[in-house]
């Protein structure tokens, strides 16, 4: 190749480089990155709607950097529920926030006036003493058939008992039970059951002791579960992304209400966390009373109930 075919790749580059347009270059060549940031910071920002407008600005700006890993579980979580639900959520908090096309309260009482629907909560209310890992709950729907709205109850299993589990799994492994009670999102789980981070730290430099015996650092191991164990019995914890997942299967002639669980106690009204958490998504909390069982509708903190009889004759354990 000759001295004169090169100089046609050597041509001088006739663009001005004043700094003004090496920037709109550089975003020409560029503009989905400051986009997909953008779309990101606004995504954080959805995920916690029913936090104060600081608490959420300093919640979605830790979660900035983990905007890619979030949006990645989004789209593979159980897909493609979990994303539909993500799209589905989106309306559904825009909605509860301004009071649009809310479910109202005597749908669900008309929904209870079949006594076979009565009963059927009352069995399910029982089985549920039965579980001792956490509380039973999940999401709850209304559909119309005939202009007569049914209630349909779908259970997901509470995260705090798929925690359970793995700490159970790993109980044989002190090195690994460390790891596992000091990750990340377990620290949420234990903040959630009420198990304060001192106690994890404390057992943690207990377990790591070369100086007491396999015998004593089995036993801390095993008290911590069943500390876990005890706390986690009372409490029901969703995910955001066992959430999506939930409404993103459910059939489309059915509406989404809220998040139900139930109390396996008598006459146990909803708690304050179920209240502060009403703020965020509709609670419906179900219970045993005198005479049969109670509803609680909680609806951003204003709470109506509605009591069922039953004629039944077993006595409670």
């Amino acid at each position: 190749m000759n001295e004169k075919s090169l100089s046609f790749f050597e041509e001088d580059d006739r663009r001005s480089a004043t700094g003004f347009n090496r920037l709109r270059r550089f975003l020409n060549n560029y503009w989905l990155i400051p986009l997909i940031v953008c779309y990101l910071q606004l995504a954080t920002q959805a995920i916690y709607p029913g936090d104060s407008p600081l608490e959420r600005l300093s919640k979605g700006n830790r979660a900035f950097f983990q905007g890619i890993p979030i949006a990645y579980q989004i789209v593979t979580y159980e897909f493609p529920f979990a994303f539909l639900g993500h799209l589905y959520e989106l309306g559904v908090q825009g909605s509860y926030k301004n009071d649009l096309f809310q479910i109202p309260h005597e749908d669900i009482k008309d929904a209870l006036n079949d006594s076979q629907i009565q009963q059927n909560l009352y069995d399910r209310l029982l089985a549920s003493r039965a579980h001792r890992e956490s509380e039973v709950g999940g999401l709850l729907a209304i559909s119309y058939q005939q202009n007569e709205p049914t209630l349909h109850l779908y259970e997901i299993p509470s995260l705090n008992e798929v925690y359970l589990n793995k700490l159970l799994e790993a109980q044989a492994s002190p090195q690994g039970f460390i790891a596992l009670i000091n990750s990340e999102p377990i620290i949420e789980i234990f903040e959630g059951v009420g198990i304060h981070p001192q106690w994890v730290k404390s057992t943690s430099n207990l377990i790591n002791n070369n100086r007491i015996s396999e015998k004593v650092r089995q036993t801390t191991i095993k008290n911590f579960i069943e500390m876990y164990e005890a706390l986690s019995e009372s409490r029901y914890i969703l995910s955001p992304y066992q959430f999506k997942a939930g409404i993103g299967k459910m059939p489309l002639e059915e509406r989404f209400v809220g998040i139900f669980h139930f109390h396996n106690g008598m006459n146990e009204a909803p708690s304050a966390t179920d209240i502060q958490q009403s703020l965020r998504n509709r609670q419906i909390v179900f219970t045993f009373s005198n005479s049969g069982w109670t509803l609680y509708d909680i609806d951003k903190q204003n709470l109506e109930k509605i009591d069922i009889n039953i004629d039944n004759t077993v006595p409670l354990q």
